[in-house]
């Protein structure tokens, strides 16, 4: 059994080597095949690098002949600059030798270039030669000014004295209130006052003549107008060339200041409103009792009851004693008095309200521009301004409205006063009479 187990395995190997003998075999070619393919790739490979170090080669060999190139024309340059620095330092000195005492002569035609340059920017003659800035655009170079430039300079201060002394009418761009430019006709007067044919008077600003947003008053625009057109002899003249009355449109109208005073401002208003009715009704109902009055004592005894004296009277009248004539007329003289000085109470706590409520405005006003201060401090005023607008003027508003309502209160208060003391004489009178008729008739009856 063991022999034929090793006869088989024999039998076994012996068929199989010839199978791993072919799979050598190709592998064995495989990588022969491989082998050679790698070796024509790194040649290949070795042939590009040769090829690209020779190209970086020649590249370097490039870059150093330009370096030792551009050191050479730097050293070049380098000598070159230090020549002229030393042509510069002689010409220099010859120059300063050369002009001597010139030197100072052109400083001093520098100085009063840009002295009058100035004063041309700002003029406005420039509105009527708008290109003459130009000719002292050297004032501004560090170079000796040219004999052209010198001789521009001389005709500009004689052309600038010149045009001081005229009027003249020219055409030029003017800038409306409402933005519009056109070119309109203008009338100027000297450097100091230019006039559009309405009588508009302008400021020259920006390079440009522009009609004031504000015009000053309707009298001073009409002399104007007049002025322009031939019809005048006289006329305003701003001697600030339009800034004066360029302050105008930043002055506050009325009604401006009025709202300066914000909430407390109003309320103060409405209070002196509420006075000054109160005052008219006084003075209209104190004249009319007045004219009753008068009419009542031109009647004499006739008592009439549409007046606080026939009221009065005819009080008295019903008593048919002494003591009751004098407790009704006392009784009528009650009954008129707060009749009489109705509304008085009302003017004298406005009157003292007022100054009271000018007085809250300041503080709040006051309060306000210390916040404006602790926020944006002191830098610009402007921020202080509302709150200080307001301080002074509800201190404003409340004394013109204290102030009439008192002249009011006094003037009402003392009429008042007279008419009251006029019932009371008339009521005296009437139990003074009464009382001396009643003797006279107790005299009598004693007497029969």
């Amino acid at each position: 059994m063991m022999v034929l187990t090793r006869t088989l395995t024999v039998l076994l190997l012996v068929i199989s080597m010839p199978t791993q003998a072919n799979e050598l075999q190709q592998l064995l070619q495989q990588v022969r095949s491989q082998a050679a393919s790698d070796h024509q790739v790194d040649t290949v490979r070795l042939a590009e690098f040769r090829s690209g170090h020779a190209r970086q080669q020649a590249l370097l060999e490039q870059a150093k002949a330009r370096l030792a190139k551009a050191e050479d024309e730097q050293t070049r340059l380098k000598e070159q600059f230090q020549s002229n620095e030393d042509a510069l330092t002689s010409q220099g000195k010859t120059l300063r030798v050369r002009t001597g005492q010139l030197g100072e002569v052109f400083g001093v035609v520098k100085q009063q270039a840009q002295e009058l340059k100035g004063l041309v920017d700002d003029s406005m003659i420039s509105a009527q030669y708008p290109e003459r800035a130009e000719l002292l655009a050297f004032a501004d170079l560090k170079r000796i000014p040219t004999l052209n430039e010198m001789e521009g300079l001389w005709f500009l201060l004689q052309q600038e004295m010149t045009a001081t002394g005229e009027v003249i009418r020219f055409t030029a761009p003017v800038i409306q209130a409402n933005g519009v430019r056109g070119d309109m006709e203008v009338l100027r007067i000297g450097p100091f006052t230019a006039l559009t044919q309405q009588g508009h008077y302008l400021k020259f600003a920006g390079d440009q003549l522009q009609v004031l947003p504000v015009q000053p008053a309707g009298k001073v625009v009409d002399q104007a107008r007049a002025f322009v057109q031939g019809q005048g002899e006289a006329l305003v003249v701003d001697p600030s060339r339009g800034n004066l009355l360029a302050l105008l449109s930043q002055t506050p109208n009325l009604k401006e200041r009025i709202a300066q005073g914000g909430l407390v401002g109003y309320i103060i208003l409405a209070l002196g409103g509420i006075g000054l009715l109160v005052a008219l009704w006084k003075l209209l109902t104190t004249l009319k009792i007045e004219l009753s009055v008068r009419a009542q004592l031109r009647n004499g005894d006739e008592a009439c009851e549409r007046n606080p004296l026939g009221r009065v009277l005819a009080a008295g009248q019903a008593g048919r004693t002494s003591d009751e004539t004098e407790l009704r007329v006392d009784e009528a003289l009650l009954k008129e008095a707060p009749l009489l000085e109705r509304g008085l109470t009302l003017l004298k706590l406005v009157a003292a309200v007022a100054p009271l409520l000018g007085l809250l405005g300041t503080v709040t006003g006051m309060i306000g521009t210390f916040q404006s201060i602790t926020l944006f401090g002191t830098g610009d005023p402007k921020l202080m301004a509302g709150g200080i607008s307001q301080a002074l003027m509800t201190t404003v508003l409340g004394l013109c409205v204290a102030i009439p309502l008192l002249f009011c209160h006094s003037l009402l208060a003392a009429r008042s006063r007279r008419l009251l003391q006029l019932l009371q004489q008339k009521g005296l009178a009437l139990l003074a009479t009464q009382r001396e008729q009643l003797s006279d008739a107790e005299e009598a009856r004693h007497a029969a």
